[in-house]
């Protein structure tokens, strides 16, 4: 939840102008607020509620909140995996509302009902909670659909050759089976489209017009997720790529994705370009982060018996952790160092229930990749450290000022030893 607030931060200001120089001047008082330092509680009363407050106060909404209170809309709060953080962003609020009953702002929540959103919303009094289980869907995912293969056939022209020769395309009876498939989940009907007008490829020529059809075929996520992947299954790396997405605590850029495993990034974009329906790739190396479409995605990789083939075992924490420790150990300053030294004791935490022998597998797995990375760290000397580690602190705090001192001691041996 640490980019939350920061990205509340920034509607608020295109919302609200005025509050623009009281955030500002609130991040050179506090600069833990934009480094996620300070607590969420602190970052919401300073960065969002007291600004709020303030131009309130001083009369600068009068106007605006003749119309109505302004409104702050939460979309997919259940699919934030720091349940500490939304918890802890749910009884901020809650309090602050009890404390400013006729502040002009309210909350929008649309979320699945998890157990630790339900037992926080459903007991409080100032909670309007609305059942859309009661509610059908279906009419808007009708209208959604259309609108996004009318939008693909103006982009397509295999599509519009095909409307053209054979008239209209999805046909109202391939809509509603459609409509009917995706069952009123929004996720699936998007995911879906995706995968039907997605490019072609070698291995998947398929044209939308013969996707549509298999799609209907298929069994939920599970199935498109199978298919999709499948597209970049025999491309070099594609494994090490989806583990290391399925794995990583926090979402990265390409380069630094490709700067963790070693590998140039036109090979990260190789293998993610086909699979675009699942996994949002974005449009520069550097900037932005690739994530999941949605986090079923991660759970269909994390269990075996749903994905077989593409299963990413609990394992992989070692070579990840081994690839970021790695990284930390360069003087890069660039998202790969930052990641390890932040994140990498937090892979080796994630092994305490992994056999054994899975563990050897992973460390056959990394002894072959190091005859590819020959400025790395020798696979002997991460797995001596991390061992030392175990013995030093029985809970390891943040590495980063242990990388400093690994990084010296390791150029020191390199040195005299003759090694780069």
């Amino acid at each position: 939840m640490n980019r939350f607030t920061a990205t509340l931060a920034s509607q608020l200001v295109a919302a609200i102008p005025a509050t623009g120089p009281l955030i500002q001047d609130a991040v050179r008082a506090e600069p833990g607020l934009v480094t996620g330092d300070v607590s969420l509680a602190t970052q919401l009363d300073l960065l969002i509620l007291s600004p709020f407050q303030a131009v309130f106060h001083r009369g600068v909404l009068a106007e605006t909140i003749a119309e109505g209170p302004f409104l702050i809309v939460v979309d997919g709060l259940e699919e934030c995996e720091d349940k500490r953080g939304v918890e802890e962003f749910i009884d901020h609020m809650l309090a602050f509302f009890e404390k400013h009953p006729s502040i002009p702002l309210r909350i929008f929540i649309a979320s699945r009902v998890e157990q630790h959103i339900r037992e926080r919303l459903e007991t409080d009094p100032g909670v309007m909670v609305g059942n859309l289980d009661n509610y059908s869907a279906l009419k808007d995912i009708e209208k959604f659909l259309e609108a996004s293969f009318q939008m693909a056939a103006k982009r397509d022209r295999v599509i519009r050759a095909y409307v053209s020769a054979r008239g209209e395309w999805p046909t109202k009876s391939d809509m509603h089976a459609l409509v009917k498939h995706v069952g009123g989940s929004f996720v699936l009907a998007s995911t879906i489209f995706k995968f039907i007008v997605q490019s072609a490829t070698p291995e998947d020529p398929l044209t939308p017009m013969e996707r549509l059809p298999l799609t209907l075929s298929m069994n939920g996520l599970d199935g498109l997720y199978a298919q999709t992947l499948a597209r970049s299954q025999h491309l070099p790396h594609f494994q090490n790529i989806i583990s290391i997405i399925a794995r990583l605590e926090l979402s990265l850029p390409i380069s630094a994705i490709a700067d963790l495993l070693g590998i140039q990034a036109f090979e990260v974009v190789r293998v993610l370009l086909n699979l675009q329906a699942i996994i949002h790739v974005p449009g520069n190396d550097e900037k932005g982060e690739v994530t999941l479409c949605h986090t079923s995605l991660r759970d269909f990789l994390t269990i075996e018996s749903r994905s077989g083939p593409f299963f990413v075992p609990r394992s992989f924490h070692l070579r990840l952790s081994y690839y970021s420790f790695t990284s930390a150990l360069e003087d890069n300053e660039d998202w790969a160092e930052y990641y390890g030294k932040n994140f990498s004791h937090q892979h080796l935490r994630s092994l305490t229930s992994v056999e054994a022998c899975d563990l050897i597998d992973e460390v056959e797995h990394i002894k072959a990749r190091q005859s590819l990375s020959v400025d790395r760290l020798p696979y002997h000397a991460f797995l001596c450290t991390m061992f030392f580690c175990s013995i030093v602190w029985n809970n390891p705090p943040n590495l980063g000022s242990f990388f400093v001192h690994t990084h010296r001691v390791y150029r020191t041996i390199g040195a005299s030893s003759g090694m780069s």
